[in-house]
């Protein structure tokens, strides 16, 4: 049976079209003429059988199902650009893998680390991107991602890398030539909090036995690179992993006020579709990450306060 796909010239000039909301500008982008980019995008819509586009005099304008293929027309044609660029560069002998991760995660643990898979694996290129929330593998170019929350993923299969505890942070004077501050001085200051714990900080008053403290005062942030951002610039105090404020701490940016700490509900985990479990270069990034992974792990294992989450 012929396979109902449409030209790439098609989906070129729709893309285009679609992005500019332009006949004339695709045309242009194109090096083609206006008649030749409506006649592709006319085609394309005979062979859907669904209008792309509302024609209004010259102006045009997405229908709701030009809007939605227009979004996937746009990732596939960009990852194969993508693609056809890696294979002129490399002549075929690589392997891909495209990796969301949580962008502080990413920036400040994983990207330092890279250095070392690609000594052990030098045929596979890691593209990483961006993400703070989860979405369908199904729907995205992915092959795997590292994030923040519970084990479960639907279409996917996950791997657990370590728990998350939290510390109270700030900027160096807090502690005015003390070791610690006391649990009653550090929540008079400004509470900085991460959109994604909004708990947070009524858990470490709970646990400091802070029972009269209005713990949900202060800014969110989205990232917890703001987060980090915001404590160091002295808005405030903040709670925080470790492994992400290396160096703050030891470049004395940030310090740990004190060292009672709360484990967060959730944990970080890489998840990767089910269709790709058995990938052999996909396992082996699965397997370094377990490794790189296991310090933090076992810290977190060896101490014995218990979760209060």
């Amino acid at each position: 049976m012929r396979r109902k796909l449409p030209s790439i010239s098609a989906l070129t000039a729709f893309e285009a079209a679609a992005r500019h909301a332009s006949i004339t500008r695709a045309a242009n982008e194109l090096s083609l003429t206006e008649s030749a980019v409506s006649r592709q995008i006319s085609l394309l819509e005979e062979q859907l059988g669904v209008r792309l586009f509302n024609r209004i005099k010259k102006r045009i304008s997405l229908t709701h199902a030009g809007r939605v293929y227009a979004a996937q027309v746009t990732q596939i044609l960009r990852r194969m650009e993508r693609d056809t660029l890696e294979i002129m560069a490399h002549e075929g002998d690589f392997v891909n893998l495209e990796i969301a991760s949580l962008p502080t995660v990413g920036a400040e643990w994983l990207i330092p680390r890279l250095g070392d898979f690609y000594a052990r694996h030098p045929n596979v290129t890691i593209h990483l991107s961006a993400r703070s929330t989860r979405f369908f593998f199904a729907e995205s170019p992915f092959d795997g991602a590292l994030y923040f929350g519970g084990p479960k993923w639907p279409g996917a299969r996950t791997v657990h890398l370590f728990d998350e505890e939290l510390v109270p942070v700030g900027r160096p004077e807090l502690l005015q030539g003390q070791r610690q501050l006391p649990h009653e001085v550090i929540v008079q200051h400004r509470l900085l909090h991460l959109f994604t714990r909004p708990d947070a900080w009524r858990q470490w008053c709970a646990r400091a036995g802070l029972d009269d403290i209005n713990a949900m005062r202060g800014p969110r942030f989205e990232i917890q690179s703001m987060l980090i951002n915001a404590a160091t610039a002295g808005l405030g105090v903040a709670l925080l992993p470790r492994f992400l404020i290396g160096e703050p701490l030891q470049n004395n940016k940030l310090c740990v006020l004190s060292d009672l700490a709360v484990r967060s509900e959730g944990a970080y985990y890489f998840a990767y579709p089910e269709e790709q479990e058995g990938e052999i270069q996909l396992a082996y990034l699965c397997a370094w990450l377990q490794e790189q992974a296991a310090p933090l792990r076992r810290s977190l294992e060896a101490k014995s306060t218990p979760e209060s989450t």
